[in-house]
């Protein structure tokens, strides 16, 4: 399970595998590394001066992953995987603060990786170009379709969930350069949509994709203030990208 960690000593943004939760609510504490050292970090912040608790690990995937176990009877609640649990005297040290390095552990026989295969990853600013490369700098694409995924949905029995644990975007971009693009965005933090009106229409000249503080930032267009920007950009914790098959043409009839 990818997560995003907020670093107060540093001031730094990460992207690491989740491990472990221990404890619940404002107490929950999140396993992860960090330069290739095991630390623990608190799930929210402590609170704020007007009472408010902010994030401080934000997941990325929507779902705990399927080897997780559950020990609801331990102090603190334990869940994770169940290698995890396999040195007491380590899981110790890390709630009482200790940084350990992975390779010294017995974490380090069991590699973590929750990335789905087949997809391109951009994490860092290098493979962000590498898919503006891949997509021709986007020029001459149009966006084909883009859809949205909060969380939140009706049951078959009536109950109705709402949640925002999902906040997932997929586009989908048509070009004469380059076979179909599919971009999912994930742990979405913003979205402005800006269909083509009367003078535009949903063809790009280009486009710019910048990764900064474990967040990817994407617009239709050359970008230098993201706040600024009037045309369609997005923001988020994740950014997977793959080609999809070649749309069949049909040839004219002679």
């Amino acid at each position: 399970m990818r997560v995003r960690v907020y670093d107060p000593s540093r001031k730094v943004c990460f992207l690491s595998e989740l491990y472990a939760l221990f404890g619940t609510g404002v107490f929950e504490q999140c396993l992860v590394v960090q330069d290739g050292l095991l630390r623990c970090f608190p799930r929210v912040l402590p609170r704020s001066s007007d009472g408010r608790y902010e994030t401080q690990v934000s997941f990325i995937d929507p779902a705990l992953p399927e080897e997780w176990v559950i020990f609801p009877e331990e102090t603190p609640v334990f869940r994770g995987y169940p290698w995890v649990r396999e040195d007491p005297a380590l899981l110790d040290r890390l709630l009482k603060g200790a940084s350990v390095p992975l390779a010294s552990t017995p974490l380090a026989a069991h590699p973590v990786s929750s990335r789905l295969p087949g997809w391109n990853y951009v994490t860092t600013q290098s493979e962000a170009d590498a898919l503006l490369e891949a997509a021709e700098d986007f020029h001459d694409s149009v966006l084909a379709g883009l859809h949205y995924v909060s969380g939140s949905r009706l049951h078959p029995d009536g109950s109705l969930t709402v949640s925002d644990s999902i906040r997932r975007v997929t586009m989908e971009f048509h070009s004469q350069w380059c076979p179909p693009l599919e971009l999912v965005f994930e742990a979405v933090k913003g979205l402005d949509l800006r269909p083509g009106g009367n003078l535009a229409c949903s063809a790009l000249w280009s486009a710019t994709v910048t990764v900064r503080d474990a967040a990817v930032f994407f617009c239709d267009g050359d970008c230098e203030d993201e706040t600024a920007y009037q045309g369609t950009k997005i923001l988020a914790y994740s950014l997977r990208w793959r080609f999809l098959p070649p749309i069949q043409t049909s040839n004219p009839s002679k």
